[in-house]
């Protein structure tokens, strides 16, 4: 037995290196290569990533346009509007983006027009976050539906009509609460109708101080056409100083014109004041609605 089991000390000590070389080599990979595994904070933060990615890349796929970063949308005083005839400005208002409001008045002179509220989708480059928000103030329909093979606009609620202004009655609070005109404004254009005795024509908003073009055009559907000067000039007994104080004619012209009738004698019609030779047709035209004879 001692013969066959029995080590010598060189054999003791070969076996114990072999165990220690078989542990080391086993353990090595252990310590070297082992990961730790991701926690549940992990896992939740790949698995939005994995998520936001494959949600980027179907949209790709598919074609839709989208932003990262949408454009902040400003919390302001909304108006009904329609695209189709709404200014520039007033789109900017609204808070479309410049280059927005651009196009879409571009689109408009090209011939193009909007027909349902999600036509403006198709503005290029706008913001689908704040079409969403705008679209309750669009005055256009809804949708379109085919009736007897033809489309037509179905509006989801009938427009409210505004009652028309008498520009001749109205005071500076009616005319005060019209978009683009503030007291100052209001106070000459009924400052301007006191001096002509009455508007005849919505085309004398043209000549108040400081009353744009564009909110003229934007403001003319409130007011009646329907118009009529309430103060005449009686311009066969009128004097010299009141005749002047009209803004169309002036004192140099009032003189003119009582010198002219008193060596003439008084005027039989209208047609006869361009005998006067300093008052053409195009100025008799602006003044003749006033006379009185």
């Amino acid at each position: 037995m001692n013969a066959y089991f029995n080590f010598t000390k060189g054999e003791r000590n070969a076996f114990v290196f072999v165990v220690i070389v078989i542990l080391v080599i086993a353990l090595v990979p252990f310590f070297l290569f082992n990961e730790k595994p991701p926690s549940q904070v992990e896992y939740t933060l790949l698995d939005e990533i994995e998520a936001s990615s494959s949600d980027t890349l179907n949209k790709k796929e598919n074609g839709e346009q989208f932003q990262e970063y949408p454009e902040k949308v400003y919390d302001k005083n909304k108006f009904q509007f329609n695209p189709n005839t709404a200014s520039e400005k007033e789109l900017q208002d609204l808070g479309f983006k410049p280059y927005i409001s651009q196009r879409i008045v571009k689109f408009r002179n090209a011939g193009g027009q909007f027909k349902i509220k999600s036509d403006l989708y198709k503005i290029y480059g706008i913001n689908p976050g704040f079409v969403e928000s705008i679209l309750p103030y669009v005055d256009l329909p809804e949708v379109n539906e085919q009736k007897e093979g033809k489309w037509v606009a179905k509006a989801y609620a009938k427009p409210i009509t505004p009652e028309l202004i008498d520009l001749n009655t109205c005071d500076t609070q009616a005319l005060n609460r019209l978009r683009g005109i503030g007291n100052k404004l209001s106070q000459r254009i009924v400052s301007f109708r006191e001096k002509l005795g009455g508007f005849y024509s919505l085309d004398q908003l043209n000549e108040v101080y400081g009353l744009q073009p564009e909110v003229i055009e934007n403001i003319k559907p409130r007011f009646s056409n329907n118009l009529m000067p309430n103060r005449f000039i009686e311009i066969n007994s009128i004097s010299v100083e009141e005749l002047g104080q009209h803004p169309y004619v002036k004192k140099a012209l009032a003189q003119i014109i009582i010198n002219y009738r008193t060596q003439h004698g008084p005027f039989k019609s209208v047609d006869d004041l361009l005998n006067v030779k300093v008052l053409d047709e195009k100025a008799l035209e602006k003044i003749k609605n006033y006379i009185k004879l």
